[in-house]
C-alpha cells in the first residue's frame, strides 16, 4: 500500500469539522485510538507516514524480504530435518524465522512513527466514531486506479498460476495433500486466487463506470 490515496483511505475519514484519524495500534492488533484532526494535522501525519522515495523504499524492503526468505529456507534445508522434501516441522521453522522478524520490524517502525505523531495529536480531540471495515474497503477501492488494480490483480493471478504449476509438476512424486508443501501450495493458490478476483473485479467495475462518467 504505497499510494497516497490508499493510505488516506485507511487512516482518515472526512467528517464535519475535519477528519477522523484512525491511529494504528502500536502492536498491530487490538483497539486503535481515533482523533478528529484538521487539514494541517492530516498533512503533518501523512508527511511522517509516507516515505520520501516510495518506489525505492518498496524495492529495498522487497529485496530484503526475498533475501531473508532465501537465507532462512537455505539454512533450514541445510540444518533441518535432513529430508529431501521439507517436512511440516521445516515449514513451521521457516514460517517462524521469516514472519517473526518481519512483524518485529513492522512494530518497531510503527512505534517510531507513533512517537513522532504525539506532538501533532496533543491538541486533537478523541472520538468514539469508527472507520468501519466496509468503509475501509469502499474507500480503498475508490482510491485504487484502474491501472494499479489491474497490476495487483495480474500479480496475484501469476502467483496463483505458479502455485498450481508447482503442484502439477510435483504430482508424479508427491501427490496432492501427500506432504506439507502441497498443503502450503494449495493454501497460497487459494489466497492468491481470491485476491486476484477481488482486485480484477475492482478494475472491471471501474472500467464499466468510466464510459458512464465520461
Amino acid at each position: 500500500m504505497s499510494n497516497v490515496g490508499e493510505i488516506e483511505a485507511v487512516l482518515f475519514k472526512r467528517v464535519a469539522g475535519g477528519y477522523i484519524f484512525q491511529q494504528p495500534n502500536p502492536w498491530l492488533l487490538g483497539r486503535s485510538s481515533r482523533y478528529i484532526v484538521d487539514e494541517a494535522q492530516k498533512a503533518a501525519i501523512l508527511a511522517i507516514i509516507l516515505p520520501r522515495r516510495p518506489v525505492l523504499r518498496i524495492a529495498v524492503v522487497t529485496a530484503a524480504i526475498l533475501l531473508w526468505t532465501v537465507v532462512v529456507a537455505t539454512a533450514v534445508w541445510a540444518f533441518g530435518s535432513g529430508h529431501d522434501s521439507p517436512t511440516a516441522g521445516d515449514f513451521v521453522a521457516i514460517f517462524g524465522l521469516i514472519v517473526v522478524p518481519i512483524v518485529g520490524a513492522l512494530i518497531f517502525a510503527l512505534q517510531r512513527n507513533l512517537r513522532r505523531m504525539r506532538p501533532i495529536l496533543a491538541g486533537a480531540s478523541r472520538t468514539d466514531e469508527k472507520i468501519t471495515r466496509g468503509e475501509l474497503r469502499h474507500a480503498m477501492a475508490n482510491a485504487l486506479t484502474i491501472k494499479r488494480a489491474l497490476l495487483i490483480g495480474a500479480a496475484w493471478s501469476l502467483t496463483c498460476a505458479m502455485q498450481v504449476f508447482g503442484l502439477v509438476i510435483r504430482n508424479a512424486r508427491h501427490p496432492l495433500f501427500s506432504d506439507a508443501q502441497s498443503y502450503l501450495n494449495v493454501f497460497t493458490a487459494a489466497v492468491a486466487f481470491g485476491l486476484a478476483v477481488y482486485y480484477l473485479g475492482i478494475a472491471i467495475r471501474k472500467l464499466r463506470r468510466k464510459p458512464a462518467a465520461a
